[in-house]
């Protein structure tokens, strides 16, 4: 037995959401979204999202997710990685629309367009469809990959970072300050970064410089 024609079956539409998110050790772990233009929720916030053209692969939705809906063009953009589907009947009040939901790591300093900066730790942002549940499983998808992705966590902190700014940005995604011995032996230890001690400032204090990291690649 073969299944009906496509044009006879009932089609979910297929949506592209992007959690978009940015790190320095000044403002922490930041998430972005944009104001809804139309309904449903029209004038709330929610995550920059797309319907899927016809012949539109996935990444370059989200890339126009976030252009069209949240001004991040897409040399701000660092690293983008499929989080996961998001297929609950009743997500969408319109008709059912299975979620394609991607993390756009983004360069810091992008502000000032219609992208609406949070900073997270407050609990949920409440945000309309299952959008809230969508910034939970990226930030656990971040969390799990922070130091094993190199690309991702080196698109969070940047080619060259201090300890104090892996420390800020796993106790942002933790919710507490890691053990510095740990912390130090795992950046020692990781075989994509190499150590270098920072020049030490003229303040006529003695101590040990504070220790800059480096992606080997």
């Amino acid at each position: 037995m073969t299944d009906a024609p496509s044009a006879a079956r009932d089609q979910p539409l297929i949506a592209i959401d992007v959690v978009p998110v940015s790190f320095t050790t000044a403002d922490g772990l930041r998430v972005a979204t944009a104001r809804r233009a139309y309904d449903p929720y029209a004038g709330r916030e929610a995550l920059p999202g797309v319907l899927l053209d016809a012949a539109e692969r996935l990444v370059d939705g989200a890339q126009r997710a976030l252009r069209t809906k949240a001004d991040i063009g897409p040399g701000a953009v660092r690293h983008l990685a499929q989080v996961g589907a998001f297929d609950g009947p009743s997500r969408d009040p319109r008709e059912t629309a299975i979620s394609i939901a991607f993390t756009a790591v983004v360069a810091p300093g992008v502000d000032g367009g219609t992208a609406v900066w949070h900073p997270l730790g407050g609990g949920d942002l409440g945000l309309p469809f299952d959008h809230d549940a969508i910034v939970r499983a990226a930030l656990d998808q971040v969390r799990t990959r922070l130091w094993r992705d190199v690309p991702m966590t080196r698109a969070l902190l940047g080619d060259a970072f201090p300890t104090s700014a892996a420390a800020a940005l796993h106790a942002a995604l933790h919710g507490t300050a890691p053990d510095a011995g740990n912390l130090n032996r795992a950046l020692r230890t990781n075989p994509a970064l190499v150590r270098s001690e920072a020049a030490p400032a003229s303040t006529g204090r003695g101590g040990r410089p504070p220790a800059t990291w480096t992606w080997t690649d």
